[in-house]
């Protein structure tokens, strides 16, 4: 079932309006009908929602129940992703918007390869919005993931009260180790750069309060290794069962 998330503006009374991209997208690409049944989901609320019109400028839905189903994790995870070349950044956005990241910020290292200036940068963040949304309706989720950027490593805020980890090539404790028993829900998640990181970046993410962890024997690529990472972590304290 197809699924939007519109502003509270949209619900009047029993019915919720579609207009913008959603309606070119329904009317056009969808090619849905008068019958036809739409998930739309405003605040924290998923609507059952039917086609009762289509207009030339408005698709009018009736609310016919709502969707009580939990697609949220339990988890409150942030993903520190050094930014990678080329459409990297993009795969693991739409990843780990299914894998139910909460925000994802992206950052710079000493060995980080892609440098942006902020004109460039606000180009990249309406595309990897556009991206988290998309990936959003395609899960089901009821949030979208909030994307931000671009910090320097060094402008990283201290993490209080959270499990924080940064996954490192040399290290030997394990995720698991740190996972076992663990009853913490805010998570934080650091990823390197194509390079790898430095000892003195992999430093101050440690005076930060970060965690020095390995994912394992064997080196995943950039893109790899945050996938992995959300898996393994969903699965031990979240909603993978």
């Amino acid at each position: 079932m197809y699924r939007t998330f519109r502003n509270p503006k949209d619900k009047i009374d029993d019915k919720i309006i579609i207009k913008d991209e959603d309606y070119n997208h329904i009317k056009n690409s969808l090619r849905l009908s008068k019958g036809d049944l739409i998930h739309q989901v405003i605040g924290d609320t998923t609507f059952v929602t039917k086609i009762e019109d289509i207009t030339p400028d408005e698709i009018i839905c009736k609310i016919i129940d709502e969707d009580d189903v939990q697609y949220e994790s339990p988890l409150n995870i942030t993903l520190y992703q050094c930014i990678l070349k080329s459409d990297k950044n993009e795969y693991i956005i739409q990843k780990a918007t299914e894998l139910g990241v909460n925000r994802i910020v992206f950052v710079e290292t000493e060995r980080t390869v892609v440098k942006l200036d902020e004109k460039k940068w606000i180009k990249k963040q309406n595309r990897f919005e556009k991206i988290a949304l998309e990936s959003s309706k395609q899960s089901k989720r009821t949030s979208i993931p909030e994307i931000e950027g671009l910090l320097n490593i060094h402008e990283i805020s201290n993490q209080d009260n959270s499990l924080s980890l940064v996954f490192y090539e040399n290290e030997t404790e394990s995720i698991q180790s740190l996972l076992t028993n663990s009853n913490y829900k805010d998570i934080n998640i650091f990823i390197g750069p194509e390079g790898g990181l430095s000892e003195e970046n992999l430093n101050v993410l440690k005076s930060k309060g970060f965690k020095s962890v390995s994912l394992g024997n064997r080196i995943l690529r950039a893109d790899t290794a945050p996938i992995c990472a959300l898996s393994i972590i969903q699965y031990e304290l979240g909603d993978i069962k």
